[in-house]
């Protein structure tokens, strides 16, 4: 267990103690099997919360099998060094990158050799299942049905890579993390895995969606600039405009404005422009990214560049030179 791990900021334990491994594994993840074999045995596990997302990381020195009842979360497996399997009642099959994805309804038992390594994921049905309905604007009692082992080789890299973004920067900011960017992280990670996983669905959110009058784009435009320092979903926003989720995103498109989230970064970016020039002898570039949102503080700068055509220390220094 010696390599380097993901998410150390939120542990859960670090131990050659079989039973304190299948105490945790039941009190944290929920699993109602443990079997440790072999007399080389260690499990180093950290599990990160975040809303309607779970992030964890396990690290395995020995050959373990885990069980799994039905949960009210789908489940989804990223390798990252080793090899491991999944078996279900409908199949057993090796994970590779990435596993099929394990539906609520779906019990499962997982093996793993000595030194595999991963990240798993589990997210909320209901939050999925709420954010497919707001983009369909369906108000139906249909459930979202997944598929299980469907799955769009084009888009889940981008899932993957999604996954491991989001360990690497909760490792680096932890719970110290902006609720804005927090937000915006969870719901793009929700929505790559609904276009990422077949679905009862998924034809229709992939059906072209109807058109709006291109005034919402000015009232959510308004709504943003009003609302610019809290947290945004794009639910609250189609709301506002009385549209559905995708038609308020094709909108934005066709007005050429982008997307609702890009059009909040532009805003912030103008506030942390506007901050900066009336900064005081206190104020720091990092706290002025920190409080519009922003926590990747290079990509920050680059942005800030870009929009404002110079960097944020320069904008500070200029403000400084009135004191």
């Amino acid at each position: 267990m010696g390599a380097s791990a993901y998410l150390e900021r939120y542990p859960v334990m670090h131990s050659r103690d079989r039973e304190l491994a299948r105490d945790r594994m039941s009190t944290v993840f929920g699993a109602h099997g443990f079997d440790a074999r072999g007399s080389e045995f260690g499990l180093e596990s950290n599990y990160a919360r975040l809303g309607s997302i779970g992030l964890a990381f396990c690290s395995y020195a020995g050959e373990v099998s885990v069980s799994f009842p039905e949960a009210d979360f789908v489940r989804q497996f990223f390798s990252i060094a080793g090899s491991a399997s999944i078996r279900t009642a409908k199949a057993s099959q090796p994970i590779g990158a990435w596993s099929a994805l394990i539906p609520d309804e779906c019990g499962l038992r997982v093996d793993f050799t000595g030194g595999y390594r991963q990240l798993m994921v589990r997210i909320d049905a209901s939050a999925l299942e709420r954010m497919l309905k707001s983009l369909l604007g369906d108000a139906s009692d249909r459930k979202l049905i997944f598929s299980g082992d469907t799955l769009d080789q084009a888009r889940m890299p981008f899932v993957r890579q999604d996954i491991f973004q989001l360990a690497d920067e909760l490792e680096r900011f932890g719970p110290d993390y902006s609720p804005l960017v927090m937000a915006e992280m969870e719901r793009s990670l929700l929505l790559r895995f609904l276009l990422a996983h077949r679905h009862n669905f998924t034809d229709q959110l992939h059906r072209q969606p109807a058109g709006a009058d291109r005034g919402i784009v000015h009232m959510v435009e308004a709504f943003i600039e009003a609302n610019w320092d809290k947290p945004i979903d794009p639910e609250t926003l189609a709301r506002v405009a009385n549209v559905s989720v995708r038609t308020l995103f094709r909108e934005f498109a066709l007005a050429g404005r982008g997307s609702p989230a890009q059009f909040a970064k532009h805003i912030r970016l103008r506030r942390a422009a506007e901050i900066l020039r009336q900064a005081d002898e206190q104020a720091s570039v990092t706290g002025v990214a920190l409080r519009c949102g922003f926590h990747n503080l290079g990509r920050f700068a680059a942005d800030y560049a870009r929009l404002i055509g110079e960097l944020p220390s320069e904008t500070l220094k200029r403000a400084r030179k009135r004191w």
